[in-house]
């Protein structure tokens, strides 16, 4: 077989899989298509929240326990080490490793435990502040809709048919169909 002949037949063959390899264009967008938007509700997220609090409360327990055991293991070497090992730098160096460890867990621990207490204290007063609004707009409403009874008590006629305008001022006009605004 000649070369060109050689050739001819690699491009014939090697063709059809390098026009394989190229992809669709990405810059041509999809007709028809749009993002999907998923509303959720302040439930579910109020939810999750309360889930993470839980989650977060355990792990911060399970620390406390496991610092506690740790605690109870680094006296039990203690106590294994004060005889005859005294004097063994290995064990002098194993406890002050221990020693070090544990204090720096202790310090962690308690910083979470003081994150925990502010978070706790934070929703307190979030939650108070969401109390008080609501009963403040309940006691506007409340006044709103009393006020509003009081006038259509003391005025019966107008309150069915128009609303009444108070002497000395106009009613607001309608824009032109000529002005700008």
């Amino acid at each position: 077989m000649k070369p060109i002949a050689k050739i001819a037949a690699l491009l014939i063959l090697a063709a059809p899989g390098l026009w394989g390899q190229n992809g669709a264009p990405s810059a041509a967008p999809v007709a028809g298509r749009q993002p999907s938007i998923v509303a959720t509700s302040n439930a579910q997220n109020l939810a999750a929240a309360a889930r993470a609090r839980k989650v977060a409360d355990q792990r911060l327990q399970e620390m406390g326990s496991t610092l506690g055991r740790m605690h109870t293991l680094l006296k039990q070497m203690r106590a294994n080490t004060t005889g005859s090992d005294a004097k063994d730098p290995m064990a002098k160096a194993n406890l002050e490793m221990w020693n070090l460890m544990l204090s720096q867990l202790d310090k962690q621990y308690e910083e979470l435990r003081l994150a925990a207490h502010a978070r706790d204290d934070l929703e307190a007063r979030r939650n108070a502040l969401y109390k008080q609004a609501e009963e403040k707009a309940a006691a506007v409403a409340k006044n709103g809709r009393a006020a509003r009874a009081g006038v259509a008590s003391a005025n019966p006629t107008s309150a069915q048919s128009t609303p009444t305008v108070p002497t000395g001022t106009s009613m607001p006009q309608p824009p032109s169909p000529t002005s700008p605004n």
